[in-house]
């Protein structure tokens, strides 16, 4: 319940938290042959420390934004469900027990979305429907249309995910990169961006709103906030069920899970949750590890609908934590709110913007000045502008913050979505927009604009390929260009490098598509980068043999292809 902002608030509370639940993890498993035959320990009372274990950890993770505490949610999750430890609720008859289920699933749900595991995430979805209309059926509970709902998001969720993914002729979803690769072509193109500073510029803050109407979400999670989630996060090992995953982080539950899995009183019958393959470790080898497995994504925080106070005050905030040579990234994606210009001086900054929410409407107010007090203007992002500020903006009126005054001559730079699609693109209201799908996954954006559905597996592989040589061929062009300085420190870190990247990918596959005719359907950047970058007959060459590749005949291309042998 602690705000998740400010690290030093929460810190100390969960660390507290872990040391509790791993003594109370270790003192079941040592036991557990008393407490089950003495005190009637029921399974799903040890399935219940598990998930909150389980629950702990996925908080952690939102917290600090490593993927390791995310994968031990994975763990305990999946362990709590390959042992059954929630089997019998069905049979006790009590809808208080057979919610703490439903919840678990739930959460075993997000998890495994946010880890991509597919397979698992097809089975929870089938099991948590059967379970909501077992628990509707046998109970009539009054929460009954709110767990109908969950099942419903997390349907639409998946179905717009499933949408977006080419198959191969079997059926299979093709694999698709979801988080930071780093690519060695890029940094050595770019990593010299910092060597003639002191310090490079990293991300640190990052602040992802998600206010766009009616775009599906599940657990306050917005399908283009969890696409850029993931951009913001290194690519994770591969996620286990019982292999091994000696590469996590060995916190303080999973040591005391590790050192008491040979409890003497652990019960035969009923195997404790364990990582497999877990070893003992000295204190200084817990240390290295959890060193070596560290990852450096930046802080995020999640806001779904908040309202204009509530999204000041994280601004405030994350703006604080700021430490030198840091900058804050802010994503946006909300409908915006067009306004004609004041008539008064000084207004600059103040002719619209994006809608936020707002929760309390009096009877009697005027809804054009309700619009216009709970909409976030560009003017209002001025104040954070002392600090270095990257700006992404999805929306249907991005281009507003372009209009953004240069006050404090720090690093600053936004990138907007277009205002409008042509319309001949599928509508992108059921699979989320398609300027954030370009900067998470390119190659997703251009199967959709091309209406590819189906590929062969080394096609698609050799698809991949080319995505990656025209980004690595973009950061060559960025480094050779002539560039603003403030533009050039945001190079310095991967993650916005990245975003900017995939703009210049994003605007040139665009332009070279028959239907993107008009600028408004074009992405737009202030600074704008330069014509080089975005016009560029290398990079044109490789979205060309893409389009040959996947024999999508919506482009135009001035020059013929030069097929090499």
């Amino acid at each position: 319940d602690l705000p998740p902002t400010g690290s030093k608030q929460w810190q100390p509370y969960f660390q507290k938290t872990f040391e509790i639940f791993a003594k109370l993890w270790r003192f079941q498993q040592q036991n557990r042959f008393v407490l089950e035959n003495t005190y009637r320990l029921k399974r799903w009372e040890v399935g219940e420390i598990a998930s909150k274990i389980g629950q702990l950890y996925y908080h952690y993770y939102l917290r600090t934004s490593e993927t390791n505490y995310l994968q031990e949610s994975y763990v305990f999750y999946d362990a709590i469900r390959e042992r059954r430890y929630f089997n019998e609720v069905s049979e006790m008859k009590s809808a208080a027990l057979m919610i703490k289920k439903l919840r678990y699933y739930a959460r075993f749900t997000v998890v495994s979305l946010l880890l991509n595991n597919r397979d698992i995430l097809s089975t929870l979805k089938e099991e948590l429907k059967e379970l909501v209309n077992e628990y509707i059926t046998t109970y009539k509970p009054q929460d009954a249309s709110e767990w109908k709902l969950v099942v419903q998001e997390i349907s639409a969720f998946t179905d717009a995910e499933k949408k977006l993914h080419p198959v191969n002729p079997s059926g299979t979803v093709l694999p698709v990169a979801r988080r930071l690769q780093t690519s060695k072509v890029i940094s050595a193109a770019l990593d010299k961006e910092g060597s003639s500073s002191s310090t490079k510029l990293r991300l640190q803050e990052a602040i992802l709103v998600g206010s766009a109407h009616n775009q599906i979400k599940f657990s306050e999670l917005t399908i283009d906030m969890y696409r850029m989630l993931q951009s913001l996060e290194r690519e994770t090992s591969q996620i286990r069920g019982t292999t091994d995953i000696k590469e996590t982080v060995t916190s303080a539950v999973a040591a005391a899970v590790a050192t008491g899995v040979t409890g003497e009183g652990s019960s035969s019958t009923n195997p404790p949750i364990k990582e497999e393959g877990v070893e003992e470790a000295t204190i200084s080898q817990r240390r290295a590890a959890e060193k070596a497995a560290k990852r450096s994504n930046p802080h995020k925080c999640l806001l779904y609908r908040p309202t204009l106070s509530q999204l000041m005050v994280y601004l405030a905030t994350a703006f604080k934590e700021l430490s030198n040579d840091s900058a804050m990234l802010l994503y946006i994606s909300a409908d915006g709110l067009k306004r004609p210009a004041p008539d008064h001086l000084g207004a600059r900054g103040y002719h619209g913007g994006i809608l936020t929410n707002a929760r309390k409407v009096t009877d009697h107010s005027d809804p054009e000045q309700q619009s216009i007090s709970h909409c976030l203007h560009p003017g209002d992002l001025l104040p954070f502008t002392r600090k270095p500020m990257f700006l992404i903006v999805d929306s249907n009126n991005s281009v507003t913050f372009a209009d953004l005054p240069r006050v404090f001559n720090h690093p600053f730079m936004s990138l907007m979505s277009p205002t409008e699609y042509p319309p001949s693109i599928p509508d992108t209201s059921q699979v989320g927009e398609l300027f954030t799908l370009f900067l998470h996954a390119p190659i997703l954006a251009f199967s959709f604009i091309c209406g590819i559905e189906q590929i062969a597996p080394d096609a698609w592989e050799h698809c991949s390929a080319l995505i990656m040589q025209a980004e690595a061929k973009i950061a060559e062009l960025m480094a050779a260009a002539t560039l603003d300085k403030p533009v050039r420190r945001f190079l310095q870190d991967e993650f916005l490098r990245q975003f900017m990247i995939r703009f210049a990918l994003c605007y040139t596959i665009l332009k070279a598509h028959i239907a993107f005719t008009e600028p408004k359907y074009l992405p737009t950047s202030y600074p704008p980068l330069p014509a080089s970058i975005l016009e560029s007959q290398e990079v044109l060459s490789k979205i060309q043999a893409l389009a040959v590749l996947m024999n999508a005949t919506c482009f135009e291309f001035e020059d013929p292809l030069e097929v090499s042998s």
